[in-house]
């Protein structure tokens, strides 16, 4: 096939969750599939789990219908030893001998992967796809929809300072934020959820693919279990925000509201003062004093990667890489320009300008998110939907006043003396 013209968007990760069940048809199709790339005796238990993974996947997109291939990692800190992350205990050099053994025995197709040091849009991971023969032992083995099997995610995550997953022990706090997430995404499950259709979404369709199943949260937290800590996984965290207001829950329209400036207040409760008592010129904490208010946008990625730094050299790195991502768009600004965005800010916020440079975001995300929590446990008790984007809320356009008063109920509970405002 021409690599160049296949949308690789498309195609599908492996899931290392993803196994087949223990059944009669699925094991009978397992130990067929295994005699035939000889892995047999104590070679079939050796690779088991891994033949049950691939093949798992492999199945799944051949009846979903949705992509070409499923692509998958060679990078060995791809997949953890850690238990809680890895139930099936997936290794790097048991995935590609059985991937091997399929190529060999024309089980599947496969391309392999390019890495292009110099434009990552043109690299890609390696792919496969079943052919007609594993197609057939399939069909033969009677293996349904039902044979698929599925471990649950571990919700809780600690990432270290490199942000890869580490280990941590589990006590009364983490039982209780895994329930609470657990919850949330068994309530979510019986949602449904989606994009109405209109031509902006057809557009955006065109090139790029939704799973709409992927209603799943997990919580991420940075090197401690107090920093960190928001939510992230289902498919809405993951298109363009201006694809949001498309979203329906159960068919109905959705509004969604958010925090304005939510770390600014946060920390100005940190230090007992009053956003709106110590700066009178605009309610906006991003608008700066002569400079056009069409950079608000600009000046918001500078003053919060300025609050998770520790020096100029970092954030002119960070605010490079969102330029080159597409995120900022336009010209960036220069080393001058970005330099008296900020010192505009500290003028105008003297009294919390030591915070600049100060690495302190983490904290007050694992504050933000713990203030969705609140806001997704009430929705949750009151079965109202809700899809948290970080510091924002998506509901249903009926449930409109619940949330905004569930939004400053959940900030008056954290103690903040500078409420922001809810827009």
């Amino acid at each position: 096939m021409d690599h160049q013209n296949h949308n690789f968007k498309d195609d599908i990760e492996l899931d290392i969750n993803l196994h087949l069940s223990r059944q009669s048809h699925p094991s009978s199709f397992l130990f067929r599939l295994s005699e035939e790339l000889s892995l047999i005796g104590s070679k079939y238990d050796k690779y088991h789990n891994h033949l049950s993974c691939i093949s798992a996947n492999l199945i799944s997109l051949f009846l979903n219908r949705r992509g070409e291939y499923v692509y998958y990692s060679l990078d060995n800190n791809f997949y953890k030893e850690i238990s809680r992350y890895n139930p099936l205990s997936i290794s790097v050099r048991k995935i590609r001998k059985v991937i091997d053994l399929l190529i060999k025995n024309k089980f599947i197709s496969n391309i392999k992967g390019r890495q292009n040091l110099k434009n990552k849009e043109l690299s890609y991971r390696s792919r496969m796809k079943p052919t007609d023969k594993f197609l057939k032992l399939i069909k033969k083995n009677y293996i349904k929809r039902e044979h698929l099997s599925k471990i649950d995610l571990e919700v809780i995550r600690l990432k270290n300072f490199e942000k890869s997953l580490e280990d941590y022990i589990d006590n009364n706090y983490t039982d209780e934020i895994r329930r609470d997430c657990q919850s949330y995404n068994s309530h979510l499950s019986r949602t449904k959820i989606s994009l109405a259709k209109n031509k902006t979404v057809d557009e955006y369709l065109k090139t790029n693919s939704i799973n709409y199943k992927n209603k799943n949260y997990y919580r991420v937290f940075n090197q401690k279990l107090n920093l960190g800590g928001r939510f992230y996984g289902p498919w809405w965290l993951n298109i363009p925000s201006g694809l949001r207001k498309f979203i329906t829950i159960n068919g109905n329209k959705t509004v969604e509201f958010d925090y304005s400036s939510l770390i600014i207040h946060q920390i100005y409760s940190e230090v007992g003062l009053n956003y709106f008592e110590e700066n009178t010129y605009s309610d906006d904490p991003y608008l700066l004093r002569g400079v056009p208010n069409t950079e608000r946008k600009i000046n918001k990625a500078i003053i919060q990667i300025a609050l998770n730094c520790k020096n100029f050299n970092n954030l002119n790195k960070e605010l490079l890489s969102l330029y080159k991502d597409g995120k900022l768009k336009g010209r960036k600004p220069s080393k001058q320009e970005v330099e008296k965005s900020l010192d505009i800010f500290k003028e105008m916020n003297p009294k919390i300008s030591k915070y600049i440079y100060s690495k302190c975001a983490l904290r007050f995300q694992f504050q933000d998110s713990e203030i969705a929590r609140k806001i997704i446990n009430r929705c949750s008790r009151y079965l109202i939907p809700v899809l948290s984007v970080h510091d924002s809320f998506i509901v249903e356009e009926n449930n409109s006043n619940f949330i905004i008063d569930t939004m400053n109920s959940a900030v008056k509970e954290t103690r903040l003396t500078s409420i922001p405002l809810i827009k």
